[in-house]
């Protein structure tokens, strides 16, 4: 996802090569005197990693830069802060499966044909960006005060689709009406964040065939007894 780009003609260029962070076991890159060829996306892509696999609570700036090659003051050319970093990857990881949920939601199918392909979207998300969904479910708690109800607001922009297909199955009588529409969604979020905690791409079982598993579960539970 990250790239670099070229120096202009006549510029001096700094290769940067990768060695080892022995204290923290990562891999990380020489620094260079300046950023060149660094990104925002591509410390974006190092701090998910980093997240994902010590917590964000105890990785620094520092350890950002070195992972990336660069000097740690040139970090906010490109951040304004490691929270803003956080925030990015949590409303990004959010709106991922907003995305493809949106359009789940317009289509004409029937609310239980809707909930399963919801559940296949999501799944097919967490299978093509898992680091980034368990930063997104588990590191989003370490967010201030502004910067969680930022990123709750673009959660409850989820919930909603969610909802969207629980009413619609309540009013042509595929669900059953419980009165709390709120509360299925609850536990298909719970269930469908535990999923960052066991999936594994090199699995015996394919994304879809776990979504499928999922939500014959759900759809279970909501379904109007016949």
């Amino acid at each position: 996802m990250g790239h670099f780009t070229h120096p202009a003609p006549g510029s001096i260029r700094l290769v940067a090569q990768p060695h080892v962070n022995e204290e923290a076991g990562v891999p990380r890159q020489k620094t260079t005197a300046r950023g060149e060829g660094v990104s925002r996306e591509r410390i974006r892509d190092a701090a998910i990693r980093l997240f994902g696999e010590r917590g964000y609570p105890v990785i620094g700036m520092r350890d950002l830069s070195e992972a990336v090659g660069i000097l740690p003051g040139s970090l906010y050319a490109h951040i304004s802060s490691k929270e803003d970093l956080l925030l990015d990857i949590v409303e990004s990881g959010i709106t991922a499966f907003i995305d493809v949920i949106q359009p789940v939601v317009d289509s004409d199918l029937p609310a239980d044909q809707k909930m399963r392909e919801a559940i296949r979207a999501h799944l097919d998300v967490l299978a093509q960006q898992v680091e980034q969904t368990r930063v997104t479910f588990h590191q989003w708690q370490y967010l201030g005060a502004e910067n969680r109800a930022k990123a709750v607001e673009v959660r409850q922009k989820y919930e909603d689709l969610i909802v969207q297909i629980i009413d619609e199955g309540v009013a042509s009588k595929i669900f059953r009406d419980s009165g709390h529409h709120r509360l299925p969604v609850l536990m298909i979020a719970g269930i469908l964040g535990s999923a960052t905690e066991w999936y594994r791409p090199e699995g015996r079982n394919s994304a879809q065939e776990m979504a499928d598993a999922i939500a014959d579960q759900v759809l279970l539970g909501l379904q109007s007894a016949t």
